[in-house]
């Protein structure tokens, strides 16, 4: 029987139990949410937010976390500004495309090393990463590199696909790209500048920029080329880190590679050749390409025998991949509705307030980054799902937090 006095003594040593927990609790933000959860609502809707109330740092980084979860809308067109119709376009009456992937096979056939770029707010760039990557599997190459990895050594295929092992690679389709590759027998390598590789705090840009270059290219040759010469490696990197000629800002990634191992890579630019959101904010470049080709897949353009891009990347890559503008299928992503490697799968979602994400997610590996998620409608009770073969399980994660899997599905 329970006395009054252990009760006023339970009471009392919970009431100090509870102080000292408050004491050292703190609450969760938004991107403590998404790091221990792996919630991406509440990230993207805080920038989104931030941004409105003129954030300059929330402006930098919502296009790429709008790319994470499918919003284009945002991602693409977050600062498009409508062409001037008084600008020039590129005359390309003698110029020439091809399929990219075909010209990028051949080119690639006698090649150790393959870099192609990307924008970080394109997820159709990591779209075309996975059939490059696919595509140039049978050719021997082995290893794949980029410069979001960290961790990466310890990623075995089927093993729980996490954050810690890239920024970038929380967009599920970044991460089915790898997910591939492991299938595929690719091994990895991470690159990237180390901390004990940074320039003094007082170094310019320029200084800065040609440390992280050369980091780079050393830490290509001392994690995969010392220990397997012979290794062929595909390397994923961002904007201007493909260009193997100086330019501006310097020697980049590509060239520092070139100068201090004698491999001449094969450079492949496509971070500047994205359609915009309309076809009047297209960059005078990708709107020549597109009324001169009217490409329903990508293509690689080249003109008086040279890869034809934007006066950055001219004369300083070796291939310039230009993709089509391509209407949503079945409301999903053009592009990715036309990567042979997936199938689309409508599912039934649940009822649901308030702004939503469907998710497919690897049954093998639990609650981590999705295959595939998008961002639903108020009200919507089916969607459509872009899958490649295996088992996943749904879910919905809403402004409440993930709620409980509602079913599965095998494709």
């Amino acid at each position: 029987m329970l006395t009054r006095r252990f009760l006023g003594l339970s009471l009392m040593a919970t009431a100090v139990m509870a102080g000292r927990s408050a004491a050292g609790q703190e609450r969760l933000t938004a991107s403590d949410q998404y790091q221990a959860e792996g919630r991406y609502l509440p990230l993207y809707l805080e920038l989104k937010a931030q941004v409105e109330a003129g954030d300059e740092n929330a402006r930098f980084f919502l296009p790429w976390f709008a790319a994470f979860v499918g919003d284009e809308a945002t991602a693409v067109g977050f600062d498009e500004r409508t062409r001037s119709p008084d600008r020039p376009m590129p005359d390309l009456a003698d110029a020439e495309a091809e399929d990219a992937l075909e010209a990028i096979v051949r080119a690639a056939a006698d090649r150790q090393i393959v870099i192609l770029n990307e924008a970080h707010n394109v997820s159709g760039h990591r779209g075309f990463a996975a059939r490059v990557m696919r595509a140039l599997r049978p050719l021997g190459f082995d290893t794949f590199a980029a410069e979001t990895f960290g961790r990466i050594d310890s990623y075995r295929t089927g093993a729980p696909f996490h954050q810690g092992l890239g920024y970038y690679i929380a967009d599920p389709v970044y991460a089915e790209t790898v997910r591939e590759a492991a299938a595929l027998g690719y091994v990895f390598a991470d690159y990237e500048q180390r901390p004990d590789q940074q320039p003094p705090a007082e170094a310019d840009m320029d200084a800065r920029t040609t440390a992280r270059e050369v980091a780079q290219a050393r830490n290509l040759i001392e994690n995969v080329l010392k220990p397997r010469p012979d290794a062929r490696i595909f390397v994923l990197c961002g904007y201007s880190h493909a260009m193997e000629v100086e330019g501006l800002g310097g020697l980049w990634f590509a060239g520092q590679l070139k100068a201090a191992t004698g491999i001449d890579p094969l450079t492949i630019e496509q971070s500047g050749h994205w359609p915009a959101t309309r076809p009047e904010a297209d960059k005078a470049e990708v709107a020549a390409v597109l009324e001169r080709f009217a490409p329903t897949r990508p293509i690689a353009v080249s003109r008086a025998g040279r890869a034809f891009a934007d006066r950055i990347f001219d004369g300083k890559v070796d291939l310039s991949v230009f993709h089509p503008r391509l209407p949503k299928v079945a409301g999903r992503p053009g592009w990715l509705a036309a990567d042979p490697a997936r199938k689309a799968v409508e599912v039934s979602v649940p009822a649901f307030e308030g702004p939503a994400l469907v998710q497919a997610l690897h049954r093998g590996e639990g609650a981590v980054i999705p295959a595939d998620h998008l961002l639903l409608e108020p009200g919507q009770a089916r969607a459509t799902l872009l899958l490649r073969p295996g088992v996943y399980f749904l879910r919905l994660e809403t402004t409440r937090g993930i709620e409980p899997a509602f079913g599965m599905v095998t494709v």
